[in-house]
């Protein structure tokens, strides 16, 4: 888990919040009505986030480390997913395609038991070595030894392009590359699950679905009294 302290603040409420739920056969977990609104009164604060496009600073920035691990995990335990969003852009914290991004009020990861047994989650957010890390168990009863490995394929890959943008606070007859707005490659990855029985035999290959991220330019910004760089 890295970025601001802000960011991982956020991370770890989301963790402690989704941790020891338990779910009965057929029920479905569901991540913001698990969390609830990312509010200051519970304590999250403004972090980076994404928005229409653009990073900024929104209350709950960084909980879709949360989800999106939470998603991992339920790939490896081979539990039905019922709801999952890519991000517009590549996370660098886990694989292509495996991530879950969440909004409240309109984009929520959800996943069913569909075991035969009840589940529990089990996160626990922790520092080692000076850095920060985030841990997402799920415990049930595996019945027939059955395992699941997933797996993706990434294609169509986009090189960042460059922008030009003016901006008043940088000095004239200079340049600076907006660190806020970093660019993101472009790419889409096709994610698959593996389902082996217990004696490693291949028993299923699982199509989960294309995931598209968006390229993100690379923005240079310059004093507007200079003129436009690329003209």
């Amino acid at each position: 888990v890295s970025g601001t302290s802000a960011r991982i603040s956020n991370v770890k409420l989301s963790a402690a919040a989704c941790n020891g739920v338990v779910l009965n056969t057929g029920d479905v977990f569901s991540y913001n009505a698990t969390t609830g609104q990312r509010t200051t009164a519970k304590g999250y604060q403004a972090a980076p986030a994404y928005v229409g496009g653009e990073t900024v600073d929104e209350v709950g920035g960084g909980v879709c480390q949360t989800s999106s691990t939470i998603y991992y995990a339920c790939l490896r335990a081979n539990l039905e997913i019922t709801e999952r969003y890519a991000h517009r852009y590549i996370p660098s914290y886990i694989p292509a395609g495996m991530d879950a991004t969440v909004w409240y009020g309109s984009q929520d990861f959800r996943f069913k038991n569909n075991t035969n047994y009840p589940i529990k989650i089990v996160t626990e957010s922790y520092d080692k070595g000076g850095a920060r890390y985030l841990t997402v168990k799920i415990y049930g009863t595996n019945e027939d030894g059955r395992y699941a490995v997933p797996d993706n394929s990434v294609f169509d890959r986009v090189a960042p392009t460059t922008q030009y943008k003016a901006d008043e606070s940088i000095p004239r007859g200079t340049t600076k590359v907006d660190s806020k707005q970093n660019a993101y490659r472009g790419r889409k990855a096709r994610t698959y699950r593996y389902i082996y029985d217990k004696d490693g035999s291949l028993l299923e290959k699982e199509d989960l679905g294309v995931s598209t991220y968006a390229m993100r330019p690379t923005t240079i910004l310059y004093n507007p009294l200079d003129g436009d760089p690329s003209t």
